[in-house]
C-alpha cells in the first residue's frame, strides 16, 4: 500500500459574528503550531480552548490534525502511537485517508486480519473513494482471496478505476501463471494507481516471469551500450535493484558494475555523459542525447560547449521524439525552451499540438495565454507584419484553442467567455463559426450547426472535431445521402478518403443476411430505429413466442405481428412499403418454424409486393429477389422473370442483379437456367459471370475462377457498376467470415474483460487453427489477441468510461461502418465533441 501524502488547506472561514477566524487569537496561535508541524500541542492546545468555549470554531477540523500528527508519527515508524491517532481521526469523522492509514499501521503492525475487517467494514459502508477502494483490493490479494477480488472487480467494477482494474487483472493473471496476459493488462498503466507506485516493476516482473529478459533488461537499463552514463533506471527504486540482481542471478548477463555506471567522481561522470552526447548525436540520435543532457549535473561550469549546443539539440530531439510517436518526451524536451529569449512563437505552436496529443490540459491553457500576449505585442510593435486583418483573425483563432482548451477542462463557462472574445475580434472567423456551430449541435439545432460548420470548412477550418460534428448532425437528422456528400466535399482535408470506395449495406440486410436468428435478433433489438425495414424486423422479434429449435427457426405470434405491421404500413407511402414487406417476407420465410398459417402468411405479404409493382417497378425486383429465395424451383420463377427481363434495356445487367441481391439472404440457385442462357448471349457481361459465380460453394475452384474472370473484365472495361458490385461481394464475404468466428451471441451477454480473454482465443482457433501449426499458433496467440482487441471496440479502458455499460455493439462487428475521426485518442478527451 503506497504512502499517501496529506494536502491540507486552511481557507479563512467567516463566524455567524462575521469575524474572520484568521483574526482570532487562537486562531492564529494554532496556524503557527501546525506551520511547525507541532501537532501533539496543537491538540492539547484546542482541548484547553474548547473546556472554556465548547462552541469556538477554528481550521482545520481536529480530525484533520490527528490525521497530520499520526502521518508523522508513522514517519517515525511510531506505529503503534500512529494507530491510534488515525482511530481518533476516524471517531471524529474523518473517512477514507484515515482507513487507508490506521490500515498501513495494522499493515506494519502484523495484524493483516484487523487492517482487512477494517476496510472491509469501510468499502460496504461506502466510505472508501475510489482513489482508496484499491487498498482493500490489495489487503484481499495479501490474504490470498482472489475469490473475493475476482467477484469484486466483475460485481462491482464501477467503484474502482480503469488503471486498479488492469493492475488487479494483471496481479491475478501472474498468480495463474499467465505473464502475458497480465503483461497485457500492466501495459494499459500509465500512471501510479498510488503515490508510490511502480508500473515498470511490475512490466519488468512479468518479462522476467514469461522468460522475456532481453525486454526486461531495456526496461532496467541493463542493455549493453557503447558509453555508460547517467544513474541507470534499475538504481532509481530498490525494487528494481532486486528485479536487476534477480536476472544477473538468472542469465549471468549483462555483468552488474553500479559502481562504473555512477561514478563516485561527478567530474569522471560528467565527462563520460558529454562524451555519449557528442557521439550520439554524431550517430544522429538526439532522442536519447538530449535525455542524458538533462540528466547532466552543474554541465554549465564545466561544459560550456553544452550549453551553446543545447537549444538546437532539445529541438531536434523533440520533433524526433514526435516522429517516433514518443510525445511525452517531445513535452519533455521543448517545454524549458519556452523560457529562452527570444520568444520562439513557432515552438510554441508545435508544443500546443503535443500538449493537445498528452492531454497536458493546463498546460496547454497557458502556452495559449503565452501566445496571446506575445501575438498582442506583435501587432502593436510590428503592424507592417500583422496588419489589422491577419491579426485579428489569428487572435480570434487563438481565442478558439483557448475555448477548447477550456472545454477539456470541463470548464464551459470559460470555453463561452473565450468564444465571446474571439467573436468580438472577428465575427467572421471560420474557427469561430466551426466552434458556434459545435454548440448549435449541442442544443439540438442541427440545421444551424451545419450551416455554420459548412461555411467553418468552406472558409479553411480544420479543426477534427468540427468535421465530426458536421457527420454528427447528418447522423442525427438520418440523411445518409447528405452525410456522404459532406464527406466527398470535404473528407480530404481530414485523412478520411474512404467514401467513393465504400460499400453501404441497408442495416435490415445486414441483418437477415446472417441467416441465423440469435445474430438477426440482436442486431435489430435494442435500438431506436428510423428505418421503417428495421422497425419491421424489430416487430418479428417482438413477436416470437419460443426459442429457436435445432434447425434454427421460432413460432411465431402470428396475429400480434400481423397487427403491428399492418399498422406500421398503414404509415408509410407506396414506395416505402416496398423494403418493408420485402423484409417481412424474407423474415418470416428464413426464421419462422413451418407451423399453420405461415406459409400463407409469407405469401399474403408476397402479393402485396406484387401489387405494389404496378405503380413502383422497382417493387418488380425486390419481389423477385424474394420468390428467387423462397422457391425451390427454376420453372416457378420462368414466367414473372420472362415477363421483368423482356421490359429491360439490359436484361442480362437485370437479371444479375436479382442474383446479387438474393445472394445474400441463402445460397440461390434458382436462377441458374436464367443465368446460363444469359450468358450465351452475353459471355463478356462482368455482372453476369460475378452473378453465376455465387450459384456455386465458396469452396469451389468454379466460385473464385469465374470470379475472377468477371473482375478482370470490370477492371479493363473500368465498368464502374461492376466494380461496385465486387467490392459488394467482398464486403459480404468478410461478413460471412466474421460470423463464421464468432462464438454465439449469448456468451455476449454479462461479457467483461474477465472473460474477454477466452473469447478471443475462441474466436482465434475458430479462424487460424487449421491454418498454422499447434506451436507456431500458441506462440502468435498473445500478439493475436492483442491486435484483435485493438481493433474491436474499446469496452473498457478510460475512467470515465467506466460508467457506461460495456457491452459488444454487434453492429459494429459486422458492417464496415466509415470512421468518424482520426484523431488520435487523446485529443479527443473532454472535447467539444464529447458533449454530444
Amino acid at each position: 500500500m503506497a504512502k499517501h501524502e496529506s494536502k491540507h488547506h486552511s481557507p479563512k472561514h467567516v463566524s455567524s459574528t462575521g469575524t474572520k477566524l484568521a483574526e482570532n487569537p487562537f486562531q492564529v496561535k494554532l496556524q503557527e503550531l501546525l506551520k511547525q508541524k507541532k501537532y501533539r500541542q496543537a491538540l492539547e492546545e484546542i482541548k484547553k480552548n474548547q473546556r472554556s468555549h465548547p462552541d469556538i470554531e477554528f481550521t482545520p477540523k481536529e480530525s484533520e490534525i490527528w490525521l497530520l500528527r499520526g502521518q508523522q508519527e508513522f514517519q517515525k515508524q511510531d506505529f503503534k502511537q500512529a494507530e491510534k491517532s488515525f482511530g481518533r481521526a476516524l471517531q471524529l469523522g474523518l473517512a477514507g485517508e484515515a482507513h487507508y492509514w490506521q490500515a498501513r499501521c495494522l499493515l506494519e503492525l502484523n495484524q493483516l486480519d484487523v487492517a482487512l475487517n477494517l476496510l472491509r467494514e469501510a468499502f460496504e459502508a461506502g466510505n472508501l473513494t475510489k482513489d482508496y477502494s484499491i487498498s482493500y483490493l490489495k489487503l484481499l490479494l495479501l490474504k490470498g482471496d482472489i475469490a473475493t477480488v475476482e467477484q469484486l472487480i466483475n460485481q462491482q467494477s464501477k467503484r474502482f478505476s480503469a488503471a486498479q482494474l488492469h493492475w488487479v487483472r494483471g496481479v491475478i493473471a501472474l498468480k495463474n501463471e499467465q505473464p502475458q496476459a497480465a503483461l497485457t493488462s500492466f501495459q494499459k498503466i500509465k500512471r501510479p494507481i498510488t503515490p508510490g507506485d511502480l508500473p515498470n516493476a511490475w512490466l519488468v516482473y512479468s518479462q522476467q516471469v514469461s522468460g522475456s529478459w532481453s525486454a526486461a533488461a531495456n526496461l532496467l537499463g541493463l542493455q549493453s551500450s557503447r558509453f555508460t552514463f547517467g544513474r541507470p533506471k534499475y538504481l532509481e527504486h530498490p525494487i528494481l535493484e532486486r528485479l536487476a540482481t534477480f536476472q544477473q542471478a538468472k542469465t549471468g548477463e549483462p555483468p552488474l558494475n553500479p559502481q562504473n555506471l555512477e561514478q563516485s567522481d561527478q567530474v569522471i561522470q560528467d565527462a563520460i555523459s558529454a562524451l555519449a552526447i557528442v557521439q550520439l548525436i554524431n550517430d544522429g540520435n538526439h532522442h536519447d542525447a538530449a535525455h542524458v543532457l538533462l540528466r547532466m549535473e552543474r554541465c554549465a561550469d564545466r561544459f560550456p560547449e553544452l550549453n551553446i549546443l543545447r537549444t538546437s539539440l532539445l529541438t531536434l530531439a523533440g520533433q524526433q521524439a514526435l516522429n517516433q510517436g514518443q510525445a511525452e518526451c517531445a513535452e519533455l524536451f521543448w517545454q524549458p525552451l519556452l523560457t529562452e529569449k527570444p520568444f520562439n512563437p513557432q515552438l510554441a505552436v508545435n508544443l500546443l499540438e503535443v500538449f493537445e496529443v498528452n492531454d497536458s490540459e493546463q498546460e496547454r491553457r497557458r502556452l495559449l495565454t503565452q501566445l496571446l500576449k506575445w501575438l498582442e505585442q506583435e501587432g502593436k510593435q510590428k503592424p507592417q507584419e500583422w496588419p489589422a486583418e491577419r491579426l485579428k483573425s489569428t487572435l480570434a483563432h487563438l481565442h478558439c484553442r483557448m475555448a477548447d482548451a477550456y472545454m477539456a477542462l470541463d470548464r464551459d463557462r470559460a470555453a463561452l467567455g473565450a468564444l465571446q472574445q474571439a467573436e468580438r475580434i472577428c465575427p467572421t472567423s471560420p474557427e469561430l463559426l466551426g466552434r458556434k456551430g459545435l454548440y448549435a449541435a449541442m442544443e439540438e439545432n442541427y440545421p444551424e450547426a451545419i450551416a455554420l460548420i459548412t461555411q467553418a470548412i468552406e472558409g479553411g477550418c480544420r479543426y477534427q472535431e468540427i468535421y465530426d460534428g458536421l457527420l454528427s448532425c447528418w447522423d442525427e437528422l438520418g440523411d445518409k445521402q447528405a452525410r456522404n456528400e459532406a464527406r466527398r466535399r470535404f473528407g480530404k482535408h481530414f485523412g478520411d478518403f474512404s467514401i467513393e470506395s465504400e460499400v453501404e449495406v441497408l442495416p435490415w440486410v445486414d441483418a437477415i443476411s446472417t441467416l441465423s436468428y440469435p445474430f438477426f435478433s440482436r442486431l435489430v433489438q435494442g435500438k431506436e430505429q428510423k428505418d421503417p425495414a428495421l422497425r419491421a424486423c424489430q416487430i418479428f422479434v417482438n413477436a416470437v413466442q419460443s426459442s429457436p429449435n435445432s434447425g434454427g427457426r421460432v413460432s411465431l405470434n402470428q396475429k400480434a405481428a400481423t397487427e403491428a405491421w399492418e399498422a406500421l404500413l398503414e404509415e408509410l407511402s407506396g414506395n416505402e412499403q416496398i423494403s418493408v414487406l420485402q423484409a417481412i417476407a424474407l423474415s418470416i420465410h428464413l426464421f419462422a418454424k413451418r407451423e399453420k398459417g405461415i406459409a400463407a402468411l409469407t405469401n399474403q405479404y408476397l402479393q402485396k409486393l406484387f401489387n405494389l409493382s404496378a405503380k413502383h417497378p422497382e417493387a418488380r425486383v425486390a419481389h423477385l429477389v424474394v420468390l428467387a429465395v423462397k422457391e425451390g424451383s427454376p420453372q416457378k420463377l420462368e414466367s414473372p422473370l420472362r415477363a421483368y427481363l423482356d421490359t429491360m434495356p439490359q436484361p442480362g445487367n437485370a437479371l444479375a442483379n436479382i442474383q446479387l441481391q438474393a445472394r445474400r439472404f441463402g445460397w440461390i440457385t434458382t436462377l441458374i437456367p436464367a443465368l446460363e442462357e444469359a450468358l450465351r448471349r452475353e459471355p463478356q457481361n462482368p455482372l453476369l459471370l460475378l452473378a453465376r459465380a455465387t450459384t456455386y460453394h465458396l469452396n469451389q475452384p468454379k466460385y473464385e475462377q469465374l470470379k475472377q474472370e468477371g473482375f478482370e473484365l470490370a477492371r479493363r472495361l473500368q465498368d464502374a457498376k461492376a466494380l461496385q458490385a465486387f467490392r459488394e461481394e467482398q464486403g459480404f464475404l468478410a461478413a460471412k467470415e466474421t460470423q463464421s468466428i464468432m462464438p454465439d451471441p449469448e456468451k455476449f451477454d454479462n461479457l467483461n474483460m474477465s472473460n474477454i480473454d477466452d473469447l478471443l482465443e475462441g474466436m482465434l482457433k475458430k479462424l487460424f487453427g487449421s491454418k498454422i501449426p499447434q506451436a507456431e499458433f500458441e506462440k502468435m496467440l498473445p500478439e493475436l489477441k492483442q491486435m484483435m482487441l485493438n481493433s474491436m471496440p474499446n469496452f473498457l479502458d478510460d475512467d470515465e468510461e467506466e460508467d457506461d455499460e460495456s457491452e459488444i455493439d454487434l453492429d459494429f462487428i459486422f458492417r464496415s461502418l466509415p470512421p468518424t475521426s482520426r484523431k488520435p485518442k487523446g485529443r479527443r478527451k473532454g472535447g467539444f465533441q464529447d458533449l454530444f
